[in-house]
């Protein structure tokens, strides 16, 4: 078994722009146009080099939306204050600020698309948003998903499904995805030594 001294991040090309009004959620059915691979000396490096290359840079700075299942919310401080630390600031639905608040983490609060306008469609059309996780469980919450993703998809918002997904991107923040390239050759002569 080989393991090589670098780490190596695959990422799937898909062709999202191409289709306007299509749920970008992952099924069986989609198929990629491509993939890219990072290579990096930390999983950091390589994460952010993977999604750099396949269209999705990550966010710098700016607001993130959190709305998050009840399963997750043991986690949801702490991927809260990793965002603050980077320079985030922090909205969510009411449920999700509920949980951040009792743990004494303040935040602002914005209106599920079943409460009323203005709504986290309205903010991600205004530029509101340069982040978002959205985990969802219930038959409400996974309709909203679909408006949610195609508008995070046209406005070019970055997007995240999954608390692991959540915490990569934020680890992934402050590596540096174009200090350097390597070549292939380059790769193999580090394995072969």
């Amino acid at each position: 078994e080989v393991i090589p001294p670098f780490y190596s991040v695959k990422e799937v090309v898909l062709p999202f722009a191409k289709f306007q009004g299509v749920d970008p959620l992952l099924g069986p059915e989609m198929r990629s146009t491509g993939e890219v691979m990072g290579v990096g000396d930390t999983f950091e490096e390589a994460y952010a080099k993977a999604n750099l290359g396949a269209g999705a840079p990550l966010p710098a700075s700016g607001k993130a939306l959190l709305s998050v299942r009840q399963t997750d919310k043991p986690k949801l401080a702490e991927l809260s204050k990793a965002l603050i630390a980077k320079g985030f600031t922090i909205e969510c639905t009411s449920g999700t600020a509920e949980s951040l608040r009792a743990q004494g983490i303040e935040v602002s609060v914005v209106n599920k698309l079943s409460e009323g306008r203005p709504n986290i469609v309205d903010a991600i059309k205004n530029g509101e948003y340069s982040y978002i996780v959205n985990t969802t469980e219930g038959r409400q919450a996974i309709t909203d998903s679909v408006y949610i993703r195609r508008e995070a998809l046209v406005n070019k918002v970055t997007y995240t499904t999954t608390m692991n997904a959540a915490f990569a991107t934020v680890q992934a923040k402050s590596a540096d995805d174009r200090g350097k390239v390597t070549s292939v050759q380059a790769l193999h002569a580090k394995i072969n030594g």
